[in-house]
């Protein structure tokens, strides 16, 4: 998590970014749980948002990050 506390805090502080928005597998609770932990909003879930490599359903979350809602673990 340090590493990403780092980028996060360089895209806000030196390159100006206003927002952060991502996504990630339903399934995945442990990067939710980071992300969470950083400060995303989760947004919504889209169901069923695409097909894997095995042809199965696959949902996603979508987050997103403001900087004043950016909690910093890199220092």
């Amino acid at each position: 998590m340090h590493l990403l506390s780092m980028l996060i805090a360089s895209l806000f502080r030196d390159l100006g970014f206003e927002k952060i928005i991502l996504d990630t597998n339903l399934k995945n609770e442990r990067a939710q749980h980071v992300y969470e932990q950083l400060g995303f909003t989760k947004l919504r879930v889209n169901e069923n948002a695409w097909k894997d490599q095995l042809g199965e359903w696959q949902s996603s979350v979508d987050y997103e990050l403001y900087p004043e809602n950016f909690i910093s673990f890199a220092e």
